[in-house]
């Protein structure tokens, strides 16, 4: 059977499977859990909820944790984040409520950028790209656990994030092509004109 939750697969007489989707549906439901590592990088904490951030010269276990979450945000969004250290110029970041995480940006150098505005992407007119430009930060992906969306979590992260890497929104670019959240959020956080970077 398919768990409608999670959509995890299991045979519910197989003692294992029933162990592995009770595992993994937790997982989906309430966040990955996390344990706190001396290594961690705290950026901003509050109450019970931290951010956390990993670069691709972070500690093994820090890489991995980062790796383990944006998996669990692709099952959630089917954008593929299966290599985020992929080489490139990367700062994974990790919103911790307690001892879950349950929020993950990802953002990456792009050396090819682009500027536009709504009008023009709308239209489907094709920026040009900006040839020269310094690479510039650019958000390839932003991820709030079901359960605790709505509260502007992504945008707090982003915030978060941006200052701590002394950019901000009017800077910043963006990886294309959006999913539909991620349009709208792009769509509040610049409502006129925007930056792809690749």
């Amino acid at each position: 059977m398919t768990c409608e939750i999670c959509g995890m697969g299991y045979v519910p007489e197989i003692p294992d499977n029933v162990s592995d989707h009770k595992r993994y549906h937790d997982k989906v439901v309430n966040g990955l859990r996390v344990r706190p590592l001396k290594s961690n990088c705290i950026i901003w904490s509050q109450a019970d909820m931290r951010i956390t951030v990993v670069n691709q010269l972070s500690p093994l276990g820090q890489r991995r944790r980062a790796e383990e979450v944006a998996r669990l945000a692709r099952s959630d969004t089917g954008y593929d984040a299966e290599d985020i250290f992929n080489g490139k110029d990367t700062r994974a970041f990790l919103l911790n409520k307690r001892n879950r995480a349950i929020g993950f940006l990802g953002i990456e150098k792009g050396e090819h950028v682009w500027k536009t505005c709504w009008v023009d992407f709308d239209g489907g007119k094709n920026p040009e790209e900006m040839v020269g430009h310094a690479p510039i930060w650019s958000i390839f992906m932003v991820w709030i656990l079901k359960c605790h969306r709505g509260s502007h979590l992504g945008q707090a992260m982003i915030n978060e994030a941006l200052g701590y890497l002394g950019c901000n929104l009017h800077t910043v670019g963006w990886y294309t092509p959006f999913t539909p959240s991620g349009e709208k959020l792009v769509r509040k956080c610049c409502p006129e004109i925007f930056y792809i970077a690749k």
